[in-house]
């Protein structure tokens, strides 16, 4: 004789085995297997930039996702960057949240230097509008990148 839980335990079981039999997909001989789901072409994606360089500027803006910034950065002039650009050019980076803003800030507080960031390059017309309206700084003397990381 067997226990309560046994005859629950086979019946679960059976009643599992039952559901994953009927969940494949059997097709009659010399019908054609399903199509394979083919992979839609992907659009080519620009690479992420690794870079170093000193803050010389930080512009705090509000956003309508909260707090962002700009920071106006140099190049070491010393070295060659990948960024294809001459040594010791400005660039303009979009940082998009507070915490890259507060690390830009104390950057240029302790003159110390980004050691690395990660940075996509995008158009002046695709900042926000409340930079592209700034009476003070014109955005698109500037390469500008949107920042993704970095590293202190």
């Amino acid at each position: 004789m067997l226990g309560k839980t046994s005859v629950s335990m086979m019946v679960l079981l059976v009643a599992s085995s039952s559901i994953g039999i009927s969940s494949m997909h059997q097709y009659v001989e010399g019908q054609t297997p399903p199509p394979a789901a083919t992979p839609k072409p992907q659009q080519p994606v620009q690479k992420a930039t690794y870079v170093t360089g000193t803050v010389t500027r930080v512009v705090n803006y509000a956003s309508s996702d909260g707090k962002a910034c700009m920071a106006v950065l140099q190049l070491p002039s010393d070295r060659p960057n990948n960024l294809k650009l001459k040594p010791g050019e400005l660039i303009a980076l979009l940082a998009p949240n507070e915490s890259f803003c507060a690390l830009f800030g104390l950057s240029k507080i302790g003159k110390t230097q980004i050691l690395v960031f990660i940075a996509q390059k995008i158009t002046a017309s695709s900042l926000p509008r409340a930079l592209q309206a700034d009476p003070i700084i014109i955005w698109e003397d500037y390469d500008t990148y949107r920042v993704t990381r970095v590293d202190m």
